[in-house]
């Protein structure tokens, strides 16, 4: 071999044999490092961290005041079963449950608890005409027989009679068998009972706001239900507010109890005093309508307010049409109204005065003849309006 071509090949090898090496060499690093990863690849295993307990705080009563201690001591005084709000300068001073809702399950009366107002809601009755007044759909002294004209002596009647209790009309009958309103105010209408020469005497006789309750009808094309559904409790938000046809349904229901023993004023919620649906029809316009305690506020409270009709036809409308006091569905003295009602074991009492700031109410579902709630709730009253609730 020449000397040029030996020194080609020992040069050949020699870049082979580096080249080699390096490939070796380079090999090596690659099965020693593994490829880099993208960290977001990467899924780590996380433990979560034990949640610290949280430490409950006691919830802090509120501190009773003297009102309160006040309060309480006549409802107890009084052996009060049900809820009773106390308003101040618009302001919640006492709102407390007593007594059982239900004694068998054993479910105690609450701020929320609902109970029938019975003859209160007469009072919205008087208030609903009074809207209608206030819009001219009709007027305080149109003659009963512009919708009534079958009934005896209706011209004689006016709106404003029925209203203040002093028309001559009475209904002694009861019916058997009643189904609806409608039939109710057939059933009315066949045996009301017209005196003429009793007109302008008082008179306490629901009848007059059963057909105030139907003229309300006429007039507004709405079921009374429907009108005061509308006009009331929807737009003054009444949540705890409606018709006895589902009281029972609701979770909030206190029903209605009474002594065996007409004598004994110790509550011992051993007699029901349930309710009819014959009964429930026949209270029409005047004892359908349950409430709590601050629905019934408010919506009192509305009404002399001018949120139902315009606040000058308050004095219109409560102006007392005999010595009795009763005037629009309520007793109305110079500063303050006052409703009462008794029906199937509950009783209904709210005093409110006249600026709307001042409120006694007391609604039970305990009836006892000889401990009417309406005499604690005049006591808390007096001393509220005299100042000595502080």
């Amino acid at each position: 071999m020449k000397p040029k071509t030996w020194g080609t090949v020992v040069a050949l090898a020699a870049v082979l044999g580096i080249g080699g090496g390096l490939a070796w060499w380079f090999n090596g690093q690659t099965q020693a490092k593994p490829a880099a990863v993208s960290s977001s690849v990467v899924k780590r295993k996380v433990v979560p961290k034990k949640p610290k307990p949280v430490k409950k705080k006691p919830v802090a009563k509120p501190k009773q005041t003297a009102a309160a201690r006040q309060i309480d001591a006549i409802l107890r005084a009084n052996r009060f079963v049900g809820t009773a709000l106390v308003m101040h300068q618009n302001k919640v001073i006492f709102d407390q449950g007593y007594g059982y809702a239900d004694a068998t399950q054993q479910k105690k009366n609450g701020p929320n608890s609902i109970y029938q107002l019975a003859s209160v809601q007469k009072s919205f009755t008087a208030g609903m005409i009074m809207k209608l007044a206030a819009g001219r759909k009709l007027a305080l002294t149109d003659p009963l027989s512009t919708y009534y004209p079958q009934i005896a002596g209706s011209k004689l009647i006016t709106l404003r009679d029925m209203l203040d209790m002093k028309s001559g009309l009475t209904l002694s009958a009861f019916p058997d068998k009643l189904e609806s309103e409608n039939g109710m105010l057939k059933f009315v209408l066949q045996n009301v009972n017209s005196q003429p020469k009793k007109i302008g005497k008082w008179n306490y006789s629901p009848v007059n706001f059963m057909l105030l309750a139907g003229i309300i009808e006429q007039v507004s094309g709405q079921s009374y239900r429907q009108y005061f559904t509308e006009n009331i409790i929807r737009p003054w938000h009444l949540n705890h507010t409606g018709f006895v046809f589902n009281m029972r349904h609701r979770s909030s229901y206190s029903q209605g109890y009474q002594n065996t023993d007409i004598n004994d004023v110790v509550p011992n919620y051993n007699r029901l005093y349930g309710e009819s649906k014959a009964s429930m029809f026949y209270q029409f316009g005047t004892g359908q309508v349950y409430m709590s305690v601050h629905d019934l506020f408010v919506g009192e409270r509305n009404m002399l307010l001018g949120k139902l009709y315009p606040q000058a036809d308050a004095a219109v409308l409560l102006n007392p049409g005999t010595a009795s006091m009763y005037g629009g569905g309520a007793y109305a003295y110079p500063g303050y109204i006052r409703v009462h009602g008794l029906a199937y074991g509950y009783e209904a009492t709210a005093l409110v005065s006249r600026d709307g700031q001042d409120g006694v109410i007391l609604l039970s579902n305990y009836y006892r003849a000889n401990q009417l709630s309406q005499v604690p709730a005049e006591n808390i009253w007096n001393l509220l309006e005299s100042g000595q609730l502080k």
